[in-house]
């Protein structure tokens, strides 16, 4: 086996690697949310990938496509695109949420994750800060620029784009009919996607910028259906 397919074997493996841990974490654990949020732990695999793999040192392997020069030229569209991202979610959300079972919600996130009214707040601002990198530092500047020098673009957009949706897509399994879970995973590609192509454009600071402005909207959601706001 040569270098570029040991490389794409272990990234396809690290890209299926978070949805395997959450429904580990499910079925053998009863978990809060520190214990269900600790597959992201995988986020931080592209530290030991490229001192292993690839022999770059620590600091080259954290700050690898962050260009805070690029973010600073390019801050007003990335609100721009920030902003017109959550703004969708948002319509979307206006659009659907008479459909959403939200004691059924509010039960499963208490049950899987003892997410209640006491710590949503905190894990709100976790959520927006902390996870949104998290997630860009491993979704877009880890496996999606790293298959995309190893096979066809295209297929890194949609292979990363389908992890992405499914890593998330697992918590909202039982919130809302069939039809509106599609449009959801439709949804999470959707967005994966453009933030492919903002990493592509722009950097890792302006993934991280958009990511936080649509959590933001999340958690916003968060405490409607939690009766919060």
């Amino acid at each position: 086996m040569n270098n570029r397919s040991l490389k794409i074997i272990i990234l396809i493996l690290l890209l299926i690697l978070p949805l395997l841990m959450i429904i580990l974490l499910r079925q053998f654990f009863q978990v809060n949310y520190l214990l269900s949020s600790s597959y992201k732990i995988i986020f931080l695999s592209p530290l030991f990938y490229r001192s292993v793999i690839d022999k770059k040192t620590f600091k080259s392997s954290l700050f690898e496509n962050f260009s805070f020069e690029r973010f600073k030229k390019n801050i007003f569209i990335v609100i721009g695109v920030g902003i017109g991202l959550a703004a969708i979610y948002l319509m979307n959300y206006l659009v659907i949420r008479q459909f959403l079972r939200g004691e059924t919600i509010v039960s499963q996130l208490n049950q899987l994750a003892s997410i209640n009214k006491r710590n949503i707040l905190f894990i709100g601002f976790y959520i927006i800060l902390f996870n949104s990198i998290l997630e860009e530092f491993f979704w877009r500047g880890f496996l999606f620029k790293e298959l995309r020098e190893l096979i066809n673009p295209w297929m890194a957009h949609t292979l990363t784009g389908i992890g992405f949706s499914l890593h998330h897509i697992i918590f909202f399994i039982g919130w809302f009919e069939l039809p509106f879970l599609m449009l959801a995973i439709s949804g999470l590609i959707a967005f994966a996607l453009v933030m492919n192509f903002i990493l592509e454009r722009y950097d890792l600071f302006s993934c991280w910028l958009i990511h936080g402005l649509v959590d933001t909207v999340h958690v916003f959601i968060a405490f409607r259906i939690f009766g919060m706001i």
